[in-house]
């Protein structure tokens, strides 16, 4: 049975669990040669733990750094509709806001 644990979008199910409970510090081979073939999935697609650490040859202190590991490499792909805003509209294309 898989346990949902949702964060920004990305669902790290079980994986959450196994990094929660994982001795710290660990470096990327370290959770990689654990965990892997896990799979993170978000709306825009699913990646193993190990495709989405690879770029990153570091250490972890906690569970938590891994976590912000994994969203940063998700980066966009987990975001829903690009530009979408629930407050009647869509988001201004350009960053110049005025209030």
């Amino acid at each position: 049975m898989t346990d949902s644990h949702r964060e920004l979008g990305v669902e790290f199910g079980d994986l959450a669990a196994h990094l929660d409970g994982h001795e710290y510090p660990a470096t990327m081979r370290e959770l990689t040669d654990a965990y892997g073939d896990y799979v993170v999935e978000y709306s825009g697609g699913s990646e193993s733990l190990r495709t989405m650490l690879a770029p990153f040859d570091d250490t972890y202190e906690s569970a938590s750094e891994v976590r912000q590991a994994v969203l940063n490499a998700v980066g966009q792909g987990a975001v829903g509709r690009k530009g979408y805003t629930d407050r009647g509209g869509f988001a201004p294309a350009t960053d110049d806001v005025s209030f």
